[in-house]
This record gives C-alpha cells, sequence and structure tokens, in this order.
C-alpha cells in the first residue's frame, strides 16, 4: 500500500499540470463551441447554432474532405519512400553506417519547421531550383508552389522519420527462420518480401501510417506557407476563424480536428489488433541479423539527397547577393547575415523562445522522470490509465490546443504572459520525455537499486547512484529534444502570443509570410548548424542509452561504474 503511494505522489505532479491546463484547456474550448457570435458583437451561450451551421454547410465539409484528403496522400507517398528506406537501413551490416544513415533521416526533424518549409519554397518557386534544372534541361517551368503537391512534398520530407523508425523496428524483430524456410521451398527474394515480411512487419508500418496520418492532418505551417490560401485544411481553417474573432466557429473547427485524429487512431488501432496474431508468431526478440545493402545503395543516396537537398539550398541562398529567391545566385555575399542584427524584435523574440523552452524542459524532465519512475518501478493499479493520460497531449493536434489555451490563459488571466507560455510549452513535451525515459528505465537493471536499498540506502539515494547512471545518457536526450521540440514549436504558439510578443519560429513564420529576401536563409542556416549539433549529441546519447538498441539488436551495457557506486551508496 505505501508502494502505491509513493507512486501516485511521484506522478501527482504531471497529474495536476495536465488536468489544470491541458483538460481545462479543452473543456473550456469544449464549452465555446456551444456559442454563437452576432454580427453586432452580440455572444448568446448554450447553443448549438455553431454546429448546426459547420455540420450542414458544404464549405466546411470540403475543408475536413482536403484535410482528410491531404493525410491520405502523404500518409501513402510516406510509406512509399520510408518502407524501402527502412528495409535498405535495415540490412546495412556495419551498425556505424546505419547509425549514419539514421542520423540523416532523423536529424532534419530538429531543423526549424518553418526553416524546412523555406527551403521547399526555394526548391518549389518559379524561380527555384526544380525550374531551374528544367530549364537546363529544354523543358518548360512547372508551377507546383502554392499546391497541394507542394504541401506534401514538403510534409514527407518532415514526417519521414516517423513512418521509417516503427518499420526499422519491426523489421529488427523478424524471426529469420520464416525466411530460409520459404526460401527452402523454393519462393524467390520478392516472394519471400510479399508472403513473409512484409505481412509480419505490417504493425510497424501501420504504426508509421498512424503517427504520418495523425500528424499531416493537424499540420499548420506548412499548408499555410505553401498552400498559398488555396490548401485550405483545419488547421488553417482554425486560424483564419480566429483571425476574424469568430472563437465558437473555430471551437467546432477545432472538435472537428480532434475528431479525425481520434477517428483515425480507432481505425489503426483496430488494423493493428487484426495484424497482431501475425507479428506474434512472426517476430523474435533475438531478430535477424542485417544481410547486407547490397543494390540499395542508389535508393539510400536519392533519399539522403531528398532528405538534405532542402537544408543545402538554404545554406547557399543564404549568401546570395540579391534579394529574391532565384537560383543559382548571380554572385556571393554575407549581408544577410549582417542584416539579422538590424531585425526589429528578433533578439526579443530569440530570447524569449530560449526562456520558455529552457523552463518548460526542466519542468517537463522533473516531473517526466518521476512519473516515469512511477509507471516502470511500482507495479500500482492504473498504471495504464495513468499512462495513457500521460501520453494524451500527442492525440490532441497542437492547433487545438493552442486555441484551447488561447482561451483559456484569457479566462485565468496569464494570456501574453510567460507562466501560460511554460506550461502550455510543458504539456507538449511531457510525454516526449516520458517517453525516452521509460524506455531507459525498462532496460536498466533494477537489481541494483534494489540491493542499496536493502542494504540500507534511502530510495532517492540508492535511484541516485545506482539508477541514474543508467538513464543519464536518456535523460540528457530527452532533455535535449523537449528543448528542440518547446523551441522549435509554431502551431500551439502562434495563438499563443499577445501582439508584443513573438517566439523565434513564429517570428520566422511571419517574416516568411512578409517577405522573400535571403535573411531567412541566413537565420536558418544557424539554426540548421546548431539543430544538427544537438542531433548528433541526441544520437550519440540514445545509443548509449539503449534506446536504439532494438534497431540494432544488441543488448545495452550496464554501466560498470554503476555498480560499484551503488555499493558505495548501499554501505552508507
Amino acid at each position: 500500500m505505501r508502494r502505491h503511494r509513493t507512486a501516485w505522489l511521484m506522478a501527482a505532479p504531471s497529474v495536476v499540470l495536465l488536468a489544470g491546463v491541458f483538460v481545462g484547456a479543452m473543456l473550456t474550448l469544449l464549452e465555446y463551441s456551444f456559442h454563437q457570435y452576432l454580427p453586432d458583437g452580440t455572444d448568446i451561450a448554450g447553443t448549438t447554432v455553431t454546429w448546426q451551421t459547420f455540420l450542414t454547410g458544404g464549405y466546411h465539409w470540403g475543408i475536413v474532405g482536403e484535410t482528410v484528403l491531404l493525410g491520405l496522400i502523404t500518409t501513402v507517398v510516406a510509406a512509399v519512400v520510408g518502407y524501402p528506406t527502412a528495409y535498405a537501413l535495415h540490412r546495412i551490416r556495419r551498425p556505424a553506417w546505419r547509425y549514419a544513415g539514421l542520423f540523416i533521416i532523423f536529424a532534419p526533424l530538429l531543423t526549424s519547421v518553418v526553416s524546412r518549409t523555406y527551403g521547399w519554397e526555394l526548391m518549389l518557386g518559379d524561380s527555384g531550383v526544380l525550374n531551374s534544372v528544367l530549364g537546363v534541361a529544354g523543358l518548360g517551368p512547372v508551377e507546383v508552389l502554392y499546391e497541394r503537391t507542394a504541401v506534401v512534398i514538403a510534409l514527407v520530407h518532415i514526417l519521414l522519420p516517423f513512418m521509417v523508425f516503427p518499420i526499422i523496428q519491426s523489421l529488427g524483430q523478424l524471426d529469420p527462420a520464416f525466411g530460409e524456410a520459404a526460401g527452402d521451398l523454393g519462393a524467390g527474394s520478392f516472394r519471400r518480401f510479399v508472403k513473409v515480411t512484409l505481412p509480419l512487419t505490417w504493425p510497424g508500418l501501420l504504426g508509421g501510417a498512424q503517427l504520418v496520418f495523425a500528424l499531416s492532418i493537424s499540420s499548420f505551417a506548412t499548408p499555410s506557407l505553401l498552400g498559398g490560401g488555396r490548401v485550405n485544411v483545419l488547421a488553417t481553417d482554425i486560424y483564419d476563424n480566429v483571425n476574424n474573432v469568430d472563437w465558437p466557429l473555430a471551437a467546432v473547427s477545432s472538435y472537428a480536428l480532434l475528431a479525425l485524429a481520434v477517428v483515425a487512431l480507432g481505425v489503426f488501432g483496430w488494423l493493428q489488433r487484426r495484424t497482431a496474431r501475425a507479428e506474434q508468431g512472426g517476430v523474435t526478440a533475438a531478430g535477424a541479423a542485417p544481410a547486407g545493402a547490397r543494390g540499395w545503395g542508389v535508393w539510400l543516396a536519392i533519399v539522403y539527397a531528398y532528405v538534405l537537398l532542402p537544408l543545402v539550398i538554404i545554406m547557399i541562398n543564404s549568401f546570395s547577393s540579391v534579394s529574391y529567391g532565384t537560383w543559382p545566385p548571380p554572385s556571393l555575399s554575407a549581408k544577410w547575415y549582417a542584416n539579422l542584427f538590424e531585425q526589429e524584435g528578433l533578439g526579443a523574440a530569440t530570447l524569449l523562445s530560449l526562456e520558455v523552452a529552457i523552463m518548460a524542459t526542466i519542468l517537463a524532465l522533473v516531473i517526466g522522470t518521476a512519473v516515469a519512475v512511477s509507471l516502470v518501478r511500482h507495479r500500482m493499479p492504473g498504471s495504464g490509465l495513468l499512462q495513457s493520460f500521460v501520453l494524451s497531449p500527442t492525440v490532441v493536434p497542437k492547433v487545438a490546443f493552442g486555441f484551447a489555451g488561447f482561451i483559456y490563459l484569457h479566462r485565468l488571466g496569464l494570456f501574453g504572459g510567460t507562466i501560460g507560455l511554460i506550461v502550455t510549452h510543458t504539456v507538449i513535451v511531457l510525454p516526449f520525455v516520458v517517453i525516452v525515459v521509460t524506455a531507459a528505465l525498462m532496460r536498466a537493471d533494477s537489481t541494483l537499486d534494489s540491493a542499496a536499498k536493502d542494504l540500507g540506502a534511502a530510495p532517492l539515494r540508492a535511484f541516485r547512484l545506482a539508477t541514474l547512471p543508467q538513464i543519464r545518457p536518456a535523460l540528457i536526450a530527452a532533455a535535449l529534444f523537449a528543448f528542440v521540440v518547446s523551441f522549435d514549436e509554431v502551431d500551439m504558439t502562434v495563438f499563443l502570443l499577445s501582439p508584443d510578443q513573438n517566439t523565434l519560429p513564429v517570428w520566422m513564420f511571419v517574416y516568411m509570410q512578409k517577405f522573400q529576401d535571403p535573411t531567412l536563409a541566413a537565420l536558418s542556416t544557424l539554426l540548421i548548424v546548431a539543430a544538427l549539433a544537438i542531433a548528433a549529441i541526441v544520437a550519440v546519447l540514445l545509443a548509449r542509452s539503449g534506446v536504439f538498441s532494438s534497431l540494432t539488436n544488441s543488448p545495452a551495457p550496464a554501466p560498470a561504474e554503476s555498480v560499484e557506486k551503488a555499493k558505495e551508496g548501499s554501505s552508507v
């Protein structure tokens, strides 16, 4: 009983934060959906008129259809690109090369979403790289920018890691005996893939598809910047309704987007349950040894180019001598880097982003580690519900939560202040911390902690000396990841800022809407270099902590020094 009480006390800060901020904001949003704003400014509460307007209007159903279509196309394209990529990476024999490939796929995820979107604008614009190459080849220009195609290309680029990782994890758990048996019966490579490999990796493919679909239908910055007003999805519709001061309609659109996400979660969950039997019958803890990636080099080179080219184009364009996006740059100049120092509000936006990201990271790391320990080390009743509740912010689209937070913070009198930004950012980064730390704790040797307690060490001291050294790399990686997610946040934060406030990503978002000069390329280059350095650190730390061990099928080593420290702590 005391053990359970301790576990719930450790989980209490996370529960209080989510109940007070996340649940409170979403309930406030639900209440607002039953309001109606009249043209004369009258606010009528307790009415379903706004819901009726949304559900009976063809315009709004068209937006819902465009949202679903965009999500489906993005998911299919990501699967077509992601599965062969995961398969090729899985076949690489040398872990160092496999990690390098994963780093290339994963690194752009840590760069600014506005920067990546800006890179695709440079690639797909009328005078961009694509049309320049077509012109050299003697082909006519194509109009891709401000169309659905441009949005899909950019979203696949942004979301590809979410497709690759679940698939490569499933591939790493395949039982090699199945493929060998099929080969002994005369099946060729293609037939073995269709009859054995693909069915047994459906869970990973479905998991990736679920993530990509959910994230693509809730994306705001990319459709807004690359859609040019022609790609109207629910996320941009919410933003437009807020700007038009129709908060009830924005609330209804937010819940429509949430409903889509929940329905998608249910559909993918049903599909995953149907494939569970095949997964259980064809996977093994050991997995198959990589067979070699011969013949996949060209494919990986193409994917690597697709992932890295927009970032390279940004860096080159940052040294352009002209103020408009043309390719190639007529000459080189560093004036746009100097121009950064003349931008009004850029310094304040950067400082605010740093302040919010640092505070949100610290809070999420402290309370997230506590709840992770309660979930892994304490077998308490309701742990499944607790875990689902802690991870629930990942289900709600950030645009919907951002607008909900906008209304909720107004009611609490916290709108326009730093505290409101910090607590809302903590809510969205908390699940990432819990996921990473939970994975590390599950691989950590808990017997050291128990031995220290048996020898008289206090629980906190036993944890600090026995468990903490084992999960320290994961804690650092979780902190870095949480910091980057918070620092780069746009979709939610754009609703939470007062007119005299700006975070760096929102400043970039607004600048990209107003101007097209390479000042943004110069700023993006600096952020890309910093983000890639952080990505390298995160990759190394996650590998050392054993979080990526399922990708290489190797056990995480228990650090010898933690054993000695645990013994020392136990004898004190």
